[in-house]
């Protein structure tokens, strides 16, 4: 899968549950099949990783939050 595609689909992800999420718990959640096109979305500059807690795992990790600026832009 494509970087832009995956990044829209989780931008949405994260907007509809407007928490954050650790890198695996996205992969489990939006069931991506490849972790390196995981990275590479993640990579985009709509994205912001930081350390905080997951939403879905209570871990305390790093998590993936959107930005303010717009995924399809």
């Amino acid at each position: 899968m494509r970087p832009q595609p995956l990044a829209q689909r989780i931008a949405t992800f994260l907007q509809k549950h407007n928490s954050a999420y650790c890198e695996s718990c996205l992969v489990e959640r939006l069931l991506v099949a490849s972790r390196a096109s995981m990275k590479s979305a993640l990579e985009m500059d709509c994205f912001s990783v930081r350390v905080g807690i997951c939403a879905d795992c209570k871990t305390r990790k790093q998590v993936v939050t959107n930005r303010a600026r717009n995924v399809a832009a």
